[in-house]
């Protein structure tokens, strides 16, 4: 007997990427649920390194045990500050290294959907319980938005999967799981990076401000505006027309700062011109340009150009050294292959763009690459070198040529590196795991 088949519809080309979408999701949500088992799994073998997570969370009772056991393994290193400053607000100078928005949406959490719990758990617990749902959630939204922007930027809808299967399992996982800024960074500059596609340039500039209130880099993004409005402007257009993108770009800039000049100046009020400055005058109060987080990272982080070019720091570079090559790595082969492109900061290109062109090597790949560069030279000449791993958890070039190397495409540039990439991710992983779930440096 004939089977008839019965062509697909363009609502079923409409509803194709929205169920991708889902399943996607479900990938980013099972990730987390492996990370959690396994760093739950660890710590119930392995002793901390540190016992400072008693100090927030007291193992008074058996309930308190049996929280500590399963949320206290996502509460380490920089956690604390997030915590307490969720709790306290802003009490230390030094910890204005670490920006508002993460700790203000625990305490909207805590105090709307987690309510009910205060019968059960004091007001820490529900803060940290808080988090570590921000950071969850946050997670699954930002292995989402990547998976659009890479079908919005390549449309090959393969490629745009893997970038997002490979962001879920990610070699920084288990800080993105934590009470930690990344996830929410991250879902907020994908988010951000998604409008800019579609050329929603406002809406871009409203999500990348929100994003610069969660970690300081979000204020790079605005070169997206300059990359687009001013260097890539048709200089045959009338010089009006082109003044006026110029505007538009300085315009969208301003916006897009808007997140990080107000944490600023809400510090400027805090210790220069509110009652604790009446106390002590802080030095970076009458610097030209008074910026208490660039003081902070300086003063009691020791950041600063080559400040961290130690002996005693070699262990660190070589954790660092995995995604270090790789970040070099995917720059390198990227300019490698149209110089031209480089050189011309993408307004020209030698390599004519087919359908069968690799989408990492694509020309919209440019921008993504510049801020890869100066991220990565920034990283590895003044910031903690460990860090760096988690650093470019936000970064969607990472993931573009991580799944450039699972494309198919054996004979393109850049290619070959599979098995390289998996064991780096897989490895890393599994390690930054144990030894974060137990309080091991580094973090």
């Amino acid at each position: 007997m004939e089977t008839k088949t019965h062509p697909r519809t363009t609502s079923d080309l409409q509803r194709q990427p929205q169920n991708r979408a889902w399943t996607v999701a479900y990938y980013a949500l099972a990730s987390r649920i492996v990370i959690w088992a396994i760093a739950v799994a660890s710590h119930a073998f392995i002793q901390d390194y540190d016992s400072a997570l008693e100090l927030i969370l007291p193992i008074d009772s058996a309930p308190q045990r049996l929280f500590k056991g399963i949320l206290g393994v996502f509460l380490r290193w920089d956690s604390f500050y997030f915590v307490h400053q969720a709790e306290y607000g802003y009490v230390f100078e030094q910890a204005h290294a670490f920006f508002p928005l993460l700790p203000w949406l625990m305490r909207v959490v805590a105090g709307t959907v987690l309510a009910p719990l205060s019968f059960y758990l004091n007001d820490t617990q529900i803060l940290v319980l808080a988090g570590v749902l921000v950071a969850n959630a946050s997670f699954i939204v930002a292995t989402v938005q990547l998976y659009r922007l890479s079908s919005k930027l390549f449309g090959q809808e393969k490629f745009a999967f893997t970038s997002a299967i490979l962001y879920a399992f990610s070699p920084s996982g288990i800080f993105m799981s934590a009470v930690y800024a990344e996830s929410l960074f991250a879902a907020l500059s994908f988010t951000g990076m998604v409008f800019a596609a579609d050329k929603n340039y406002l809406l871009a500039a409203i999500a990348w401000s929100l994003s610069s209130t969660a970690r300081s880099n979000g204020v790079l993004y605005a070169g997206f505006f300059i990359y687009d409005l001013v260097v890539q402007m048709d200089l045959q257009k009338p010089v009006l027309r082109n003044t006026f993108s110029v505007v538009k770009a300085m315009v969208f800039c301003l916006i897009s700062w808007t997140g990080f000049i107000t944490v600023q100046l809400y510090g400027y009020a805090l210790y220069c011109s509110g009652e604790i400055s009446s106390l002590d005058v802080r030095p970076w109060c009458s610097r030209s340009i008074p910026l208490l987080y660039s003081f902070v990272q300086e003063f009691y982080w020791n950041v600063g150009f080559l400040r961290y070019y130690e002996i005693k720091q070699i262990p660190n570079f070589a954790m660092a050294a995995p995604m270090i090559i790789l970040s070099a790595s995917g720059i390198y082969y990227y300019v490698k292959y149209d110089v031209h492109r480089a050189l011309t900061l993408g307004r020209q290109s030698s390599q004519p763009e087919t359908k069968d062109t690799a989408p990492f090597l694509s020309q919209k790949m440019f921008p993504y690459i510049t801020l890869w560069a100066v991220l990565l030279l920034t990283n590895i000449t003044t910031m903690h070198i460990q860090i760096i791993t988690r650093a470019f958890s936000c970064m969607p070039p990472v993931y573009w040529f991580a799944a450039h190397q699972f494309d198919g495409r054996p004979s393109t540039p850049g290619s070959g590196w599979t098995w390289s990439v998996a064991i780096f991710f897989v490895m890393y992983s599994l390690i930054g795991i144990i030894l974060f779930a137990n309080f091991f440096p580094p973090a």
